[in-house]
């Protein structure tokens, strides 16, 4: 297993993201886990909002790696309201489009990689 600890700064929040990598397929940050496996998906484009504004747009492969497009990894901070808005990019004509409003409450957002498609879900408490 490999621990790599990634300090940024941001306007809003200070942003720490301490990607773990269980398995091959799974990349975890504090407030995010990307769960891949076989979909047809090539990646989900995800838009972090807060109040009506993009914070952060990522791209997540099916293998488990992230890619941040614009912004920063976010920290989701406790207490407050965040919409995600996620896309699935095919190689073909399956389309998917999904989106989640939550309170930050220290659980973690899965990205679940499907044969259906992707979900995305709360899981337990990472912070």
């Amino acid at each position: 297993m490999q621990n790599l600890l990634l300090r940024v700064g941001a306007t809003l929040a200070l942003i720490i993201a301490f990607p773990t990598y269980s398995l091959a397929s799974e990349m975890k940050l504090d407030t995010l886990l990307v769960s891949g496996g076989p979909s047809p998906c090539l990646a989900v484009r995800v838009n972090i909002l807060q109040k009506g504004k993009s914070l952060s747009q990522l791209n997540l492969n099916s293998k488990g790696t992230l890619t941040v497009q614009t912004g920063e990894l976010v920290h989701f901070k406790k207490g407050q309201s965040y919409l995600l808005q996620a896309s699935c990019i095919s190689g073909g004509s399956f389309t998917q489009n999904t989106g989640l409003t939550f309170l930050a409450n220290g659980r973690t957002i899965i990205v679940q990689f499907a044969a259906n498609g992707f979900q995305i879900k709360r899981g337990g408490l990472a912070y």
